[in-house]
């Protein structure tokens, strides 16, 4: 409640006496000792005392005083003029107040108590003189004196014929003087007696005027002026400073406002009260209260001339109140006004109802606009007259509510009979419906144009800062939304049959178009930007808050959404951004935006109108638009006649701001309209016509192209997105679609603050972004309008699909060629026409678009192109990076931060190659992209209904600090272009090459794309660029259809030939202008590697076979810089099979280099790995020296020496140091079985020496030192089978019937341990022969003899040995015409050296059944008979006797643990073993029970067995690992691989029977088993890795085709022969350990040897990983071996005791202890 109105701060004062004026003593601020002066009696007569106080006499007070008493009693009275002279030196202004008093008293004595019937008017002008003239200010002792004396001889206004002018003149100059007192000192002391002076005056004054003899006698000059004078008491009042208000009252131009619960608790009185009044009242409403009591008086009377000098007055009164009025309604009760502004409004009522009401609606119009000279006082007039008017709309208003309800009630109201009933309806509602005043010319409609003239005047003033000025227009425009808020109060209480009155929403709309005004010109309230809050209807002012009101949400669903629609989107940058969102909804639930309504397109040019509406700071009404224009346009891209002008619209709105503001960011989606738009009027529905039309193809691609190589992008990261107000905006969860989450980034400085400047007005392609979704994408359902508001404010979500106009124009160019392209438009000549000018149009984008971001967005766009076997283009994206390569690459330089360098420490790899779900590839929006140390200027989002989050911005250069490196691109990505749902789908109109010539395809000049990408990695100064094709072309070469063109071949070989020079010179990546932290030149180079890598298996373009010598010399080069070591081991590894010429003239330098860098422990693997293929391969080394090997020999047992070392396992996980480990011996077998057998001995030194330096520091040789030792011993001088195999002579000596049945084949054997050597001799039963078994880690050596000193005939010759006899003249039969040859002994010698070498089968090559070669012999024969004890052999094998004490040899003395000793030692294979599991993928299978069932292959996967392995039969198989199948229930056959170190059995799933159940649960009881696979993957898709549901899933080897195609797996392509792609699949965790890194192209021709090779180092670790428990456990992996190795050891352990240590004896006789060799033979 104002504090005019509460009484509580009010002084209480006791009532005051009105009996009498006399004798004035209870005043306030008079002492009482003043006024009681003692009277001395009279003395002298009437005429003494004129005769004391007339000049030149000094007056005396006494005298006076005793005067005054003589007049009230005395007569006849003394004559006027001698008194004259007295009162006039008396009431002179110079005389002491009290003399004055003394003088008004004589006077008004004098008239009081004389006749006055002989006195003339002059008498009473003369005595009026003396008043008239006093000009002395108002104090309290005097005015009431004077006015008593004035009362006296007007008698009480009775008397004042002649003097009217001079009376109205005394009267309004003492009241206003009285009242200039309180205005200007409102807080003195005296302010209750001004009060009380001003009543009495103006109540005398009223008195007389009322009278109408008195105004008759009066001119219109002076009724006039009585006018003036109390008007002038109102502007008074209403116009004094706020300064000189006491604190207890509020500033006139401040209104009160009524509390609607409370009337004030004034204390009123009667006018005709002469007491002090107890309450002081407020200037304006003493004012105002005295202007209307005049009125009371004469308003009837009053000429109508002078409504134009009262209605102002009366419009100013009523302005300082305009109480807040309740809604209208038929309910709404009494309005809670000032008792002053409930009588100023009844009389306005009077007047604009009454006759006066045309004058008054003239006035009222003029008074509505303000004067220039007199703004505060015209806006005094103008608030008043607002309020006048609403009133008399709202009583019009109530009456049409009431008369309407009565309508409707009356008509819902009928009996049977047709008579009315149920109609309660009080007088009051009737009285309201039927009114005796007719107010109906006061409707709106005769103010509208008024109205809006007026608010558009007031708002085109110079605006003055000052607060009073801004304080009246937001009061007069808060009026007049009243006027506007009272007629939408009407339309929601009338009924939905009322009739709806056009001129009235005309008007509505009109008046509120005028008044948003304010808010588009001011922008700012008192230095904050304006916001409105729709749905709580609140704003800044009060002003605001009614217009949040009048456009609140509910309201739209009244008559009024047209115009309330049309309004709201004019001011929606000011307001809240789910408002903005709720109203596009609702929009677009009436169809507005659509075709169905005649509006539509004036509704989209409004939007357009309104940037801010789409701006990142409000992602809610953003989405919403984005999500109605995708909509919208899907509904009429396919009716021309609705597409083209609403295509027209956003085309020319383009045109018109394109040169507005250079770094606007832009949405996606309008840059595909204008795509779509360029396509659909290629097609036959625009006609020739279109070309002299504003919008056409080739215009929109000129546009296009000119954006996107003339704006000057700065590649900033969009603005930070805030709204006004600053508080966070709930999103919906449902009600818009939404195809983004967010990184994300600030943009500096740019569109920050809407007051600084509410953003240049753009079209809606400048000013919104991306929230659509392209067509193929599906939508989420919409939620009810209501309910966005219904959402709390949650954590806000960044919008990352801003992008600035440069990438806009690319992503429309990007739309155009893949819809021309891709789809069915493929087939016109027309479509692909254009689909290569934008072709070429992109690639000149990635080189010469000042823009870096519409570079990368081209590039990312072209390096996701490939082509099938039948070389169609097609678009590639939810798998285009599915061996992770490209993860791989990114992580490398920082661009994965998902994986960084300092991650792969264990796994040394991206996960995209493991057993996870692979990176999702995101259409829209960029996620943050910043790798480790990369700084960056970050600012909190600050509105964006999401959690705060980050973009990579640019921070303003400082002296103090650079510019911050921004990344522009990371894994994974996020594409800023969307493209056709077809574009997966190979093109029928384009294609890479065209062999056949044909005209319905087109070739797209690939190869000068290909040249331009040469071009910039030779050229490029931008990292990000360089980067981002180091990364991507890799995966795109290996497509290899994609560029086999005759051009593309010749690209290819320059573009090698420019990496290799560039790299060898160390130019490439020189050109670079600023590195990004943490990244230098070398990590370039190193992914340069990647690209040389994939260009091997282009050799066939390399004419020159220099040039293949010069790829090999780039990887050797390679291997002098850390990060390219493990890509150029990779690339050497390849290139062992496929550049063999070239590794064959490099290798020894080669390995001279890895010599050298073999201390690194992470790269030990590539290394062994590397070492392992070119050992397996004869052709590579077959010119070696002993220096070359030795070489070899040095990097493997070098590592060996640091593994055993404390630290030797640093760097790298357990597992794979155990693997390695196992893999360094591996290569020492692999390359010593390598070396000529007459030059192995030579090695045998180096190796030894290296093998004790590795064990140096052991008490002991360890357990695989051990081993190898026994393994040299073994094939040093021959190079035997580790297990002997049956041979016909074994099966002739050792028959049980050689001496009759029952006879055992053994006469007797003796078992001796020889160090670690288990030696078994036997006597066999035949005469003379002898088996020895020699049993030791590495193998089984078994020797078939006999002893030629035994005859073979028995003395007599009783009973010869016929066999014998047979078997000696066979075995020594010689032809004498046939001697052995040295070529035959040299060719034999060498087939030894090379038998055992992987892959070389020409020589002694196995049966491709039985997997084994039988051999045999034939021993010498005697006739002799002699006995032989077991004993002779061993001893003639011995030292003896040079034997010393301490031999190593031990006899077994007890033979019964010899049996199970045997054959537990048998049981152990002598070569390790492994198997692998085969699966064939058929074109279009994904499931394990679709592929578990085939039961054949394609013919390239049935070559690709034949060169894997042999095929042999399992039935009775001895000698080759059958790892555990059974050839009735598994076939007969299986592929294996087998040679002295190792062998390989391959569960080959087609060649085993289905079997009777649909999931071939057999099959996978072997293959599920298996820790690595082989797939063989026609399937046309990635093959998923938890295909094959099995706990053992580890390693997949998968084998696919480089191009796809749909029935190429069975197809004669040329292409399909050449090369195939292979990828190697690893479990979660697994790191890596092969040679092929992401994928590897390798020719069909060598494939089969690298899968084998793969398989082999593949079963190799993962057995080493599972047996340490997925690398957790710290456990040594036991070869078999060394399992032999062990259990000899335990044995030996269990049978020997040591000897007692014998006593030393000298001299010959000591020697008897050795020399008995009975103790131990």
């Amino acid at each position: 409640m104002s504090r005019l109105n509460d009484d509580s701060q009010r002084p209480i004062r006791p009532r005051a006496n009105t009996s009498s004026f006399a004798p004035f003593i209870w005043r306030r601020g008079r002492a009482e000792s003043s006024l009681q002066t003692s009277v001395e009696p009279v003395a002298l007569s009437s005429e003494a005392l004129l005769e004391a106080l007339s000049p030149p006499a000094v007056p005396s007070l006494n005298h006076a005083k005793a005067l005054a008493v003589s007049l009230t009693g005395e007569s006849p009275k003394p004559r006027l003029a001698s008194l004259i002279p007295v009162i006039t030196v008396l009431c002179a202004s110079e005389s002491p107040s009290a003399l004055q008093v003394a003088g008004f008293d004589i006077l008004a004595a004098y008239w009081a108590h004389t006749d006055t019937h002989d006195w003339t008017t002059a008498d009473r002008l003369s005595c009026l003189s003396l008043v008239l003239s006093q000009t002395a200010p108002w104090t309290d002792e005097i005015w009431e004196p004077r006015f008593r004396a004035l009362t006296a001889f007007t008698r009480s206004g009775t008397d004042t014929v002649g003097m009217e002018r001079s009376l109205l003149r005394v009267l309004g100059t003492w009241i206003q003087g009285a009242f200039a007192g309180i205005v200007e000192h409102p807080s003195s002391d005296d302010r209750l007696e001004r009060q009380r002076s001003i009543d009495i005056i103006t109540k005398f004054h009223l008195s007389v005027v009322a009278k109408h003899e008195f105004v008759a006698r009066l001119s219109s000059e002076d009724v006039a002026g009585v006018l003036q004078l109390y008007g002038g008491l109102v502007d008074q009042a209403l116009s004094m400073s706020s300064d000189n208000l006491s604190s207890e009252m509020p500033s006139p131009l401040s209104p009160p406002v009524l509390s609607p619960f409370r009337l004030p608790l004034r204390h009123t009185r009667s006018p005709s009260t002469n007491s002090v009044p107890s309450v002081a009242k407020h200037p304006v409403d003493l004012a105002v209260d005295l202007f209307l009591n005049y009125l009371h008086i004469r308003l009837n009377a009053i000429a109508p001339d002078h409504l134009s000098t009262i209605v102002p007055y009366l419009f100013r009164a009523l302005s300082w109140y305009v109480t807040p009025l309740p809604r209208l309604s038929l309910n709404t009760g009494v309005s809670q006004q000032h008792p002053v502004e409930k009588r100023a409004t009844e009389v306005l009522d009077t007047l604009v109802t009454g006759s006066y009401a045309a004058s008054c609606a003239v006035i009222l119009k003029r008074n509505l606009f303000p004067l220039p000279d007199a703004v505060i006082k015209s806006s005094q007039t103008t608030l008043g007259a607002l309020r006048t008017l609403r009133s008399s709309i709202r009583r019009t208003l109530v009456t049409r509510l009431a008369r309407s309800y009565i309508t409707r009630t009356s008509s819902a109201a009928y009996t049977i009979s047709g008579a009315p009933s149920g109609m309660d309806l009080g007088n009051d509602l009737m009285e309201r419906a039927w009114s005796k005043d007719d107010v109906a010319v006061w409707g709106l409609s005769r103010f509208r144009s008024a109205l809006c003239n007026a608010t558009r005047t007031w708002l085109s003033l110079k605006e003055d800062r000052r607060q009073p000025f801004v304080g009246s227009l937001e009061a007069i425009l808060n009026e007049i939304a009243g006027v506007v808020m009272d007629l939408t109060h009407a339309l929601e209480e009338a009924g939905d049959g009322d009739d709806l009155d056009e001129d009235e929403l005309d008007g509505i709309k009109d008046i509120l178009t005028e008044l948003v005004g304010y808010i588009l010109s001011r922008r700012v309230y008192q230095g904050v930007p304006i916001s409105l809050d729709l749905k709580q209807g609140q704003g800044p002012s009060p002003f605001l808050s009614t217009i949040a009101a009048l456009l609140a949400p509910h309201l739209l669903s009244t008559p009024l959404y047209d115009v309330l629609a049309s309004v709201t989107i004019t001011v929606a940058p000011h307001l809240t951004d789910a408002d903005v969102a709720q109203l596009l909804i609702v929009m677009q639930e009436h169809q507005s935006l659509s075709p169905t309504s005649p509006k539509w397109l004036e509704y989209w040019a409004a939007l357009q109108k309104t940037p801010e509406l789409y701006s990142l700071r409000r992602p809610l009404s953003r989405h919403a638009y984005l999500e109605i224009l995708q909509s919208v346009w899907d509904f009429v891209k396919d009716i021309p006649m609705y597409r083209r002008p609403l295509g027209s619209l956003l085309y020319t709105a383009w045109l018109r701001y394109l040169d507005v503001n250079p770094m606007e960011y832009t949405s996606d989606i309008s840059w595909r309209i204008l795509a779509d738009e360029a396509v659909l009027l290629l097609s036959t529905d625009g006609g020739p016509s279109l070309e002299d039309g504003p919008v056409n193809p080739d215009g929109i691609v000129e546009l296009l192209q000119g954006v996107v190589f003339s704006l000057p992008d700065k590649d900033t990261s969009p603005p930070a997105e805030e709204s006004v107000p600053s508080t966070p905006t709930p999103i919906p969860t449902t009600s818009i679609s939404s195809p983004i989450a967010g990184l994300s980034p600030t943009r500096s400085e740019a569109a920050r603050e809407i007051e600084a400047s509410i953003p240049s007005v753009m079209s809606i392609l400048s000013s919104f972004t991306s929230g659509g979704s392209s067509r193929s994408q599906s939508q989420q359902p919409r939620a009810d309008s209501q309910s966005i508001h219904t959402e709390t404010a949650a954590t806000p979500v960044q919008d990352q699909s801003a992008v600035p106009r440069a990438v806009g124009a690319v992503i429309a160019l990007i739309s155009i060629f893949s819809q021309c392209t891709f789809t069915s438009l493929a087939l016109s000549e027309t479509h692909r026409t254009i689909a290569i000018r934008v072709f070429n149009i992109l690639v000149n984008i990635c080189s010469s678009s000042p823009s870096t971001k519409a570079r990368i967005s081209a590039l990312q766009f072209l390096m996701r192109l490939r082509v099938d076997r039948d070389h169609r283009l097609y678009y590639v994206s939810a798998n285009y990076d599915e061996s992770g390569n490209v993860a791989s690459l990114a992580s490398c330089i920082l661009k994965n931060p998902a994986l960084r360098p300092s991650d792969m420490q264990h796994t040394e790899e991206p996960e995209g190659r493991q057993a996870r779900p692979r990176f999702p590839q995101e259409r829209h929006g960029r996620p943050q992209s910043r790798g480790p140390g990369r700084p960056s200027t970050q600012e909190a989002s600050r509105s964006r209904s999401r959690a705060p989050s980050s973009r990579i911005g640019i921070s303003p250069p400082t002296p103090s600090r650079s510019i911050a490196y921004e990344s522009l691109w990371a894994v994974p990505e996020s594409l800023p272009f969307a493209v056709t749902a077809e574009a997966d789908t190979p093109s029928e109109g384009l294609s890479s090459y065209d062999p056949t010539a044909s005209e319905e395809r087109v070739v797209l000049p690939l190869s000068s794309y290909l040249a331009k990408m040469k071009d910039l990695l030779m050229a490029e100064k931008d990292w990000e660029v360089l980067s981002y094709i180091l990364c991507h072309l890799p995966t795109q070469l290996a497509n290899k259809h994609l560029f086999c063109g005759p051009k593309s071949k010749l690209v290819i070989a320059n573009l090698l030939a420019s990496l290799c020079g560039s790299i060898v010179d160390g130019r490439f990546g020189s050109t670079i202008g600023r590195w990004p932290e943490g990244v230098l030149a070398r990590d370039a180079q190193g992914l340069a590697y990647h690209t040389i890598t994939v260009l091997i298996s282009y050799k066939q373009s390399f004419k020159e076979p220099q040039l293949q010598h010069r790829l090999v010399e780039v990887f050797l080069a390679g291997l002098n810089s850390q990060p390219s070591i493990k890509t150029c081991l990779h690339g050497l590894s390849l290139s062992a099979f496929e550049l063999q010429p070239s590794m064959t003239k490099h290798l020894p330098r080669i390995l001279e280099k890895l010599s050298q860098i073999m201390s690194n422990p992470a790269m030990a693997v590539h290394i062994i790995d590397f070492l392992s293929i070119v050992g397996s391969l004869p052709v590579l080394h077959g010119n070696f020296t002993d220096a070359d090997y030795k070489m070899v020999f040095g990097v493997a047992l070098q590592y060996l020496q640091q593994h055993n070392r404390a630290d030797g396992a640093v760097g790298i996980s357990w597992a794979l140091s155990q693997h390695v480990r196992i893999m360094s011996y591996y290569i020492v077998y692999l390359w010593f079985l390598a070396v000529k057998l007459p030059d192995r001995p030579h090695h045998v030194k180096y190796i030894t020496r290296q093998l004790l330096l590795a064990n140096d520091g052991k008490e002991e040789v360890d357990e695989p030192a051990e081993v190898c030792f026994d393994w040299l011993a073994r094939y040093t001088y021959a190079s035997a089978d580790p297990r002997p195999a049956t041979s016909m002579l074994s099966e002739i000596i050792t028959d049980d019937k050689a001496n009759g049945e029952g006879s055992e084949p053994a006469l007797t054997q003796k078992t001796w341990i020889y160090g670690n050597s288990v030696v078994t001799i036997r006597a066999l039963a035949r005469r003379g022969w002898l088996e020895v078994l020699s049993r030791r880690a590495s193998g089984l050596t078994k020797f078939l003899c006999r002893a030629e000193n035994i005859p073979l005939v028995t003395p007599g010759d009783v009973d010869p040995d016929i066999v014998s006899l047979s078997l000696g003249a066979v075995l020594n039969k010689r032809t004498d015409n046939q001697p052995e040859s040295p070529e035959v002994d040299t060719k034999m010698q060498d087939s030894d050296s090379t038998s055992s070498s992987h892959g070389q089968d020409e020589v002694d090559k196995p049966d491709p059944i039985t997997g084994y070669v039988w051999s045999g012999t034939a021993p010498s024969q005697r006739r002799k008979e002699v006995s032989i004890d077991p004993s002779y052999f061993a001893l003639q094998l011995s030292s003896y006797p040079d034997s010393k004490l301490g031999a190593v040899e031990r006899f077994v003395v007890d033979p019964a643990k010899l049996p199970s000793f045997f054959r537990t030692l048998d049981r152990m294979p002598v070569i390790d073993t492994h198997k692998v599991g085969i699966m064939y993928v058929a074109p279009g299978q994904n499931t394990e029970q679709e592929i578990l069932r085939n039961t054949h292959g394609s013919p390239a996967y049935t070559r690709f067995l034949e060169g894997l392995g042999r095929l042999i039969n399992l039935r009775g198989q001895l000698d080759v690992y059958a790892g555990g199948l059974d050839p009735d229930e598994d076939g007969e056959y299986a592929y294996a691989w087998w040679d002295d170190i190792g062998q390989i059995l391959y569960h080959t799933a087609t060649l085993m029977p289905p079997g009777h159940d649909d999931y071939s649960t057999n099959k996978k009881r072997h293959i599920g088993n298996d820790y690595v696979r082989i797939v063989w993957n026609d399937s046309g898709a990635p093959y998923d890795f938890e295909t094959l549901s099995t706990q053992f899933q580890f390693v997949n080897i998968v084998i696919e085709p480089h191009s796809r195609g749909a029935v190429a797996a069975f197809s004669n392509n040329v292409h399909e022969n050449e090369y195939f792609k292979l990828t190697v699949q690893r479990a979660a965790g697994m790191t890596e350990f092969t040679p092929i890194g992401d994928f590897k192209l390798i020719s069909a021709e060598q494939l089969p040897l690298m899968v084998r090779q793969l398989s082999l180092l593949s079963d190799w670790f993962v057995s080493v990983y599972q047996h340490t428990q997925r690398d957790t456990v710290k456990a040594d992996m036991t070869t078999n071996w060394r399992s032999r190795l062990q259990a000899i050891k335990r044995f030996k352990a269990q049978v020997v005791t040591p000897k007692p240590a014998a006593e030393q004896v000298d001299g010959i006789v000591g020697q008897e202890a050795y020399r008995d060799f009975t103790t131990s033979y």
